[in-house]
C-alpha cells in the first residue's frame, strides 16, 4: 500500500518560514521529540493539524 500520492505538492515558503524550518531541523532534540525528520514531515504535520481543526469546526455543518 502506497503511503503518499503520485503527485508531489510544490510549496513556496516565505524566507522567514524557510529560515525557521532550517533552524528547527538543526535542533535534533526537538525534531526527535516531535517525530520530525524532514521538511516534508513538518509540513505534513502542520497540514494534519489544520485538517483536524477544519473537521472539528465544520462537524455537523455539511
Amino acid at each position: 500500500m502506497k503511503k503518499y500520492t503520485d503527485n508531489p505538492l510544490n510549496v513556496r515558503l516565505h524566507q522567514y518560514q524557510e529560515n525557521k524550518l532550517n533552524e528547527m531541523l538543526n535542533n535534533e532534540n526537538y525534531c526527535i521529540k516531535k517525530g520530525i525528520y524532514s521538511k516534508s514531515d513538518a509540513v505534513r504535520s502542520s497540514l494534519n493539524n489544520i485538517i483536524k481543526d477544519y473537521e472539528m469546526t465544520t462537524l455537523g455543518t455539511r
